[in-house]
This record gives C-alpha cells, structure tokens and sequence, in this order.
C-alpha cells in the first residue's frame, strides 16, 4: 500500500511577496523547503515524494533534493498558480500507484512525525484527514464588511492546515476535471462527498504556515527555540 507525498512549493499562496518563494528562503541551515521534506523523508509510512514548483525554481528544488540526501524525491513537476491545476498535473506524472495522496505544502516546514502518522491513519478509516488546529477563542463570522453575521462558540472553530491526506479514489474524485463543483482552498475542498469523510487532526500552533516577513521572523525564532531544547 503506497503513500505518497504531493509538496506543494509554488503558486501565490507559496509566496511572500511577489518573486519570493517561501519554499527557497533560509530557515535556520537550510531551505524552508528542506524541513518538511527531511520529515518525510525520515518516516518509514512514506514511499515516495512528488515535489511542485514554479518553472524558474526547478534548479534550485534540484540543487535542495540533492544537497540534502532527499532519496525518496520521486520527481519534480512543474506547477502552476492553480492548485488544483498543479495537483491535477502533479498526479498525472506520478511515477507509480498509490493507495494514498499526502498535499502538504512547503511554506509549513514544521509538521511533525505524529500528525503525519495519525492523519495517515485516519484518511484510510475516514476517507480523508486534514491537519487543523482548534480555535480556542469564540468567532466572528462577517461575511461582508466590519458587522459580524454570527459568532461560533469557543472551540467549535478550527484552522485548516496541511498535511491533507486522500485515499486515491477521494482525491481522484478532487481533481476529476469533470467535477465541476470542487473548489479548493488551501487544499481543502468541498470537497469530498460520501462515502468518504474529513476527519482533523490536531496539528497544534506550531505547525504554522509563512505567508508574511512576519511569519518568517516567528518561524525563525521558533526554530531557534526548538534547537535549544
């Protein structure tokens, strides 16, 4: 039973700023990139990775896989600014079968060996698993403008995260470009319908996602304090 890994390191949403993606930005000793692949890399559920980049990055993700010892990099595919276009792409190059399809992306470079392992277990029970961390606080929810429409109770609200795990018929069913309905958001979906069901994992606050400098100074300092542990 296989279970591959679809990193996702290109589009707008993998970019700080217009030209700087987060993915190639140097967290600590190495790339942003480098972090969640060696995680991969080192867990024995994990066959293979599939690694998405933009067009003008493929030398640089081949420089990261090969600097680092990535052994378990299947291949590198050009993505696009679409994610769903990317995964689409990305799965019709898939080197062999798989029985599941991890979508992780490359800008949260602090997911752990144990989210991985239970969102694992869970999309083979449930279908799909996402990675998500409960809102503690209560909700504001304003549809338009500054008026809330509605508050949801504390704890009832959660953040979606990656990694996303499908089995193969789920995703499959995802990226089918006859299925006009799907709309992906940070690879969630409306994804997927029964018999499958989205069953989270909590992943916690540190498995948090560069979309700004800030971010980036936060992640760096949060790696520094996990070096001095």
């Amino acid at each position: 039973m296989n279970t591959l890994v679809i990193v996702i390191a290109c589009g707008n949403e993998e970019q700080i700023t217009s030209g700087t993606d987060t993915a190639f930005l140097s967290l600590g000793n190495r790339p942003v990139l480098a972090h969640s692949l060696r995680t991969f890399q080192d867990l024995k559920v994990i066959d293979g990775i599939i690694l998405a980049v933009s067009k003008d990055r493929v030398d640089s993700a081949v420089q990261v896989v090969k600097r680092f010892g990535f052994t378990k990099v299947r291949g590198i595919v050009v993505g696009s600014a679409n994610r769903l276009s990317t995964l689409r792409t990305v799965y019709a190059k898939l080197p062999e079968a798989a029985s599941n399809i991890i979508v992780h992306e490359a800008s949260r470079p602090f997911i752990s060996p144990e989210v991985i392992g239970e969102s694992i277990k869970a999309a083979k029970r449930y279908g799909c698993a996402i990675a998500a961390h409960r809102v503690p606080d209560s909700v504001k929810v304003a549809v338009k403008g500054l008026k809330p429409d509605k508050t949801l109770e504390r704890n009832s609200a959660w953040i979606a995260q990656t990694p996303q795990v499908f089995k193969v018929e789920v995703f499959k069913k995802i990226i089918d470009p006859k299925n006009k309905s799907v709309k992906l958001i940070d690879d969630e979906s409306e994804w997927v319908k029964k018999p499958a069901e989205v069953h989270m994992i909590e992943a916690g606050y540190c498995n948090i996602k560069i979309r700004s400098m800030d971010d980036f100074s936060e992640a760096t300092a949060l790696f520094g304090t996990r070096l001095n542990r």
